[in-house]
């Protein structure tokens, strides 16, 4: 029987084995005693521990979803802010000074990058979370403050109004085919965010850097409290207000809105200035959040899966939605 090397595949996993003997041989480091799957999403996380007891993190970005062009410039974006003096896992150099290797994976090429670890542990908004919020609120306005002038030969899709809140929809229309109502009331409710937002002209509203997932999370905390960044991947140019109207999402989601939101915001506001407009302009992003959380689950579903995208699901992410409205009185 002729056998072709391998059978068409969408998306694979790695071999660690393999990292550690054709990848992670181009770093100068010290001999590793350890190279472990810690994540699969977007892109996949390996933990790398060394003899010394050092650690970094081995991201293998997903063929349909990050391109050699896209990675670059999340790594510009980094290591701007390191020269800047903000805290973030940045990229580890190889030998040659060059920052991506690019894999030959099965599904297509697969762009790899080695990370600092990121000192501390995640927030835990159990305890003391306004002055938690507060500092996180600071340490946001400071990444924001540090990128005002970035800049990069490479390009990433902005996160504009016109994608926000009409390319995201394209995606879930066929999960929505047996319920006609709820995907008129998604192109409807999307269409009047537009036409309201679009209203505005660009340069009414703060618009840069965005990290575009500051959920809260995707940070560590050290002993001192200082804050580590990490995990750029969804980075972009786009509206300020929609980088921290992510925050607000996520506590909403938590059922903590009244708790974190205020803090976070004064937070922001002690170290970096915001407009009226912006301000004004968070709920409808939040909005927008909340849009673009299922196009990130309906586009990615070749690769994690369609069971889970269930009537359970789109009946809880419309009540989301319709939820927004009602709060914030749009």
């Amino acid at each position: 029987m002729d056998m072709k090397p391998y059978f068409p595949t969408t998306f694979s996993v790695v071999s660690t084995d393999a990292l550690v003997a054709k990848v992670l041989t181009a770093y100068e480091l010290e001999a590793v005693i350890d190279c472990k799957l810690q994540f699969v999403g977007v892109n996949d996380t390996f933990k790398v521990t060394l003899a010394n007891g050092q650690v970094y993190y081995l991201r293998v970005y997903r063929s349909r979803w990050r391109s050699l062009n896209e990675v670059s410039y999340e790594l510009d974006a980094i290591n701007h802010l390191h020269r800047k003096g903000v805290s973030v896992a940045r990229p580890v150099p190889h030998k040659d000074g060059s920052f991506i290797q690019v894999i030959n994976a099965p599904e297509g090429p697969r762009c790899v990058v080695l990370f600092t670890e990121a000192v501390g542990k995640e927030p835990d908004y159990a305890t003391e979370a306004e002055v938690k919020a507060r500092n996180y609120g600071r340490a946001v306005a400071r990444l924001h403050q540090a990128t005002d002038d970035f800049t990069s030969s490479y390009t990433r899709t902005p996160l504009d109004v016109d994608f926000l809140l009409r390319q995201t929809l394209e995606p879930i229309r066929p999960f929505l085919t047996h319920r006609p109502d709820d995907w008129a009331f998604l192109q409807a409710y999307a269409l009047k965010f537009y036409q309201r937002l679009s209203e505005w002209p660009d340069s009414a509203l703060d618009q840069g850097f965005c990290h575009a997932d500051l959920q809260g999370y995707h940070a560590h905390v050290d002993p001192a409290g200082r804050v580590t960044f990490f995990d750029f991947d969804c980075c972009a140019l786009g509206f300020r207000a929609y980088d921290m109207a992510v925050f607000r999402w996520v506590s909403r989601l938590k059922e903590t809105e009244a708790i974190w939101w205020e803090p976070y915001l004064k937070g922001y506001q002690e170290v970096r200035s915001l407009r009226d407009l912006d301000i004004q302009a968070i709920p409808w992003f939040v909005a927008g959040r909340y849009l673009w959380h299922m196009w990130l689950h309906t586009t990615n579903a070749m690769e994690w899966g369609h069971g889970w995208l269930n009537d359970e699901y789109f009946d809880r992410a419309i009540k989301n939605l319709r939820a927004v409205e009602v709060d914030y009185k749009l």
